[in-house]
């Protein structure tokens, strides 16, 4: 959001990050047998092979490489940014990451020159600078901390925006005195006939917010160009944007002709569920704004744990698959796979597959039974239906004939935990928030398979769960599900 003017502390960082590296080498080289082996003090003795080390000289490449690769990933890492916002958790995983990453990189180069180098020494080598990394940023985090709330290093801020924008960023503000940000004040960039009351409620929450008046308000575009000329602004900040789009680029162009920094919340929508993210395409930047669970790398994780685990039952499984097509073959006539159009993420359609559970002619046949659905809403379900085989309703009581969409899930058209995919015709009779619950790949199994299945009857309930499960998705919440779906098949709860 903020960032400090960092180009002297990072040209530092920089420089001390190269003699963390320097350093770390020739104590990994030199105290690699105190640290690793048999100590009289300590008394420990780690197998991490032989006692001795070639020539330092033979392992200049491995100093060599480390500078390289650790000034790249540090890069790369955001290392040599403002600290203003980061934490002491954030700056240890860092150090870590970057150098789990160059223990990779060393041992796959040392691998293809074909150089016959201690292995411990290499992991040595990158535990002490990764120790030393995240010390040094430590260090320094807390003295830059320490110096601002002492009123150094500190930069002034207006915020353009009387709304509640405006508000939660004072509160935030407030609650970091660390960060060195002091608020000078707030522009009202709306026409007088929208003032008055308004703005009232805005000092009296702002009084609350902060124990006292933060700041001044200042009405109107004009005050605010003033405020540059008058104050030493580093950054101004535009919140509640919507109704005040016109005099926003009015007051940017004067902040850029004086050399000020701005910056537009993104969030221009008050709308809990949406977040919003900044990216470029080209020299464009552009905002994004995308309901839960968003592009997280989680879900790619997702993909292939369903990947090579749907691969892994349908292989396990195929027996069982076997057994269970001559059974729907003999027991009715008929096609063993019950083929239907479903819709999936996002309105894709797809064929999804299960083993027929019903008479042949079963589509042709609902028409007849829509008086005796027994859910609210654009779904039909019904307690023993005419149209259910008896070998069909063995299969549905163990969700048995669930089976096939293993290979949707193998393809990618489902995962194994994701909202049931629905047909056509249904989501054609939607309300608009329904729809959302197309916006994650659909699954096998979710929160309504483990809470009761068929005995749910609302279909409001069942979009509730399938929200409630997408905005709080997590890959453990995942793991819980499959675990809970196991007793519920099982012992069939709900089937019908």
């Amino acid at each position: 959001m903020l960032k400090e003017n960092w180009r002297t502390i990072s040209r530092v960082e920089r420089l001390g990050d190269y003699l963390i590296v320097i350093i770390s080498f020739f104590a990994a080289y030199y105290g690699r047998a105190s640290l690793l082996y048999w100590n009289e003090h300590f008394g420990w003795k780690l197998p991490f092979g032989g006692e001795s080390l070639a020539p330092i000289s033979d392992y200049y490449v491995v100093l060599l490489l480390g500078l390289l690769f650790y000034g790249a990933l540090l890069q790369l890492l955001g290392a040599y940014s403002s600290m203003r916002l980061r934490s002491s958790w954030q700056l240890f995983r860092l150090a870590v990451v970057s150098s789990a990453g160059v223990f990779l990189l060393l041992g796959s180069f040392l691998f293809l020159l074909k150089l016959d180098l201690s292995r411990s020494f290499v992991a040595l080598f990158c535990v002490l600078v990764a120790l030393s990394l995240a010390l040094e940023r430590y260090v320094v985090l807390e003295f830059l901390r320490f110096w601002r709330k002492r009123g150094r290093n500190f930069r002034n801020l207006i915020i353009a925006g009387v709304g509640d924008q405006a508000v939660d960023l004072t509160a935030a503000i407030l609650r970091r005195p660390e960060l060195g940000i002091r608020i000078r004040g707030y522009a009202d960039l709306r026409d007088n006939s929208e003032r008055g009351e308004l703005l009232k409620q805005f000092r009296l929450t702002l009084e609350e917010v902060g124990k006292r008046t933060v700041g001044r308000i200042l009405l109107g575009p004009d005050a605010l160009q003033q405020a540059l000329r008058d104050y030493a602004i580093d950054e101004v900040i535009f919140t509640d944007v919507i109704e005040v789009m016109p005099q926003i680029e009015e007051c940017v162009l004067a902040c850029s002709e004086q050399g000020v920094r701005t910056t537009i919340a993104a969030n221009l929508f008050s709308i809990g569920m949406i977040r919003s993210e900044m990216s470029y395409f080209g020299g464009m930047p552009l905002i994004h704004f995308e309901t839960p669970p968003g592009d997280r790398w989680e879900l790619s994780f997702k993909r292939i744990f369903d990947f090579f685990l749907s691969a892994l039952l349908l292989a396990l499984l195929s027996p069982v698959l076997l057994l269970i097509a001559l059974g729907v073959k003999a027991s009715s006539s008929g096609p063993v796979l019950f083929v239907q159009r479903r819709v999936g993420q996002n309105g894709r359609l797809f064929n999804l597959y299960k083993f027929r559970s019903m008479v042949q002619n079963a589509e042709e046949q609902l028409e007849n039974l829509q008086d005796q659905n027994e859910m609210t809403g654009p779904v039909f379900k019904m307690k023993n239906d005419p149209r259910v085989t008896s070998f069909g309703s063995f299969l549905r009581k163990f969700s048995l004939d669930e089976l096939p969409q293993l290979w949707n899930v193998f393809v990618g058209d489902m995962s194994l935990v994701g909202p049931r995919p629905p047909v056509p015709g249904e989501v054609s009779l939607y309300e608009r928030r329904d729809r959302r619950r197309l916006s994650m790949r659909p699954g096998i199994t979710c929160t309504w398979q483990v809470s009761g299945r068929n005995d749910i009857t609302d279909f409001e309930d069942w979009v509730r769960m399938d929200l409630d499960y997408i905005d709080n998705w997590s890959l453990g919440r995942d793991f819980v599900l499959l675990l809970k779906t196991i007793p519920a098949v099982l012992f069939g709860h709900g089937a019908r």
